[in-house]
């Protein structure tokens, strides 16, 4: 496993495909690799990054996409390629990942969405090992490795043990999902009709019937949202938003482990991103009026991200206030901001580099990473 400590958000494809070819060049004049199973992987922006690599340059056998799915490249995909998504239910991203494995069991893509109960973040550990039963069973599938029955019999047994507890919760359509796992994994790879035929009765029941329009009514009622909220961001003044987001998280707090709280969650979440955006563009515009207004809307909906109050701290040293500004750093600090580099290198503070408390807060930085408060 190799990565890249040079990329990240926000470069052009062109200086990102670069430290690719450096890294790739690199792997295989140093080691001795399987050629025909080359993979790559990403998070957000870096799943857009696997997927582009693999789209553009072709030569992967798979990409695992966390989070985010394909860059907008306007043209065709004529490079296949074996794709697992890996999504939080609460991810801002759900929508997007669910709608691309519709289009690429549309365009005869071998792939499968893996959703776990989390937001836009890296999934819990017990995730990872189906990552890497898929990768072996796309080698499978594509006859580039040699079948091993005792890893597929031990997939198949581990589906089995969570499809038996599906059975004692009467949870149909948890059995639905994971009979539907075992059938994406193993298609084409060992003889799936056993779970064709379950999952052809599990369909006809009516708690998985109610379920799947339940599934498909969510994504046209989230769409809709996001389009009103979008909206909101710039009409509703923050009184309104405190509000809102007080009644989106009271049907939260009152739906936990519920898929109606899954809903909410992905809500907050895209209203944070967005929240980022709008804020990000108005201070960057010199709009400080209208940057006030989206960070306060942004700590509403995500009170204990440190980018809103970083960005205050900036709203603040843009205003001449120092005071104010080394205030909300310090709440930055507080809910986790350890960037030392950003913050040396942001001209915004220039002002306030030559005053203790700015050096307090460069060596309040220094002791949490040491493990100090």
């Amino acid at each position: 496993m190799v990565g890249s400590n040079n990329s990240k958000n926000g470069q052009s494809w062109d200086n990102t495909n670069i430290i690719y070819n450096l890294m790739i060049t690199d792997i295989k004049a140093r080691f001795s690799i399987n050629e025909s199973r080359i993979y790559t992987a990403g998070f957000s922006g870096g799943s857009r990054v696997a997927s582009s690599i693999a789209i553009l340059n072709g030569g992967i056998a798979g990409v695992v996409g966390f989070s985010a799915g394909f860059p907008n490249l306007n043209q065709p995909i004529s490079t296949k390629f074996d794709y697992l998504g890996i999504v939080g239910s609460s991810d801002f991203n759900y929508n997007e990942m669910s709608q691309l494995d519709k289009e690429l069991q549309a365009n005869g893509f071998n792939h499968y969405l893996l959703v776990f109960n989390g937001k836009h973040e890296w999934p819990q550990q017990e995730v990872i090992p189906d990552m890497f039963y898929w990768l072996e069973f796309s080698a499978y599938r594509n006859k580039l490795a040699t079948p091993n029955n005792k890893v597929i019999a031990d997939f198949e047994k581990k589906c089995q043990t969570e499809i038996d507890l599906c059975k004692t919760k009467n949870d149909a359509f948890g059995e639905y999902q994971l009979v539907l796992k075992l059938i994406g994994f193993l298609n084409g790879v060992s003889d799936v009709e056993k779970y064709k035929n379950r999952l052809a009765e599990l369909e006809k029941l009516p708690a998985v019937q109610a379920e799947l329009k339940l599934v498909a009514a969510e994504a046209r009622k989230e769409q809709s949202l996001q389009q009103s909220y979008q909206k909101a961001m710039t009409e509703k003044d923050p009184v309104w938003w405190k509000a809102e987001v007080s009644r989106i998280n009271s049907v939260i707090s009152k739906n936990k482990d519920h898929r109606e709280a899954f809903f909410y969650k992905r809500v907050l979440s895209y209203l944070s991103i967005s929240g980022y955006s709008f804020s990000n563009s108005a201070l960057r515009s010199g709009q400080l009026d209208q940057a006030q207004r989206f960070i306060m809307i942004y700590m509403l909906v995500d009170p204990e991200n440190t980018d809103p109050f970083y960005f205050q701290a900036q709203l603040f040293a843009m205003k001449n206030d120092p005071s104010n500004a080394l205030k909300s750093l310090d709440k930055a600090i507080d809910l986790g901001f350890n960037d030392t580099g950003k913050l040396q290198s942001d001209t915004t503070f220039s002002k306030l580099r030559s005053m203790p408390e700015y050096q307090k807060l460069i060596d309040k930085i220094g002791a949490k990473g040491k493990g100090g408060k």
